[in-house]
């Protein structure tokens, strides 16, 4: 009986490590999620700005050419 205690103990403390491993590889992959979204996020930011820029020459030149046209 006493044998059988003390495998099951240090059954329970495997157990209970293997358990904090685990949530320990959890919360370290949850923060290198979030980091990741936070440079997407900075990159998607930095990407809308870009497009809006383009679209602005786009429809600058645009513009202005169709205005040019229209006088000749």
């Amino acid at each position: 009986a006493e044998d059988k205690r003390r495998r099951n103990t240090a059954a329970s403390a495997r157990f209970r490590l293997k358990k904090k491993e685990r949530e320990a590889a959890l919360e370290r992959r949850a923060k290198e999620l979030e980091d990741r979204v936070v440079d997407l996020e900075r990159e998607c930011e930095g990407l809308r700005r870009e497009n809006g820029w383009l679209k602005g020459l786009v429809v600058g030149v645009t513009g202005a050419g169709a205005g040019a046209g229209a006088t000749k």
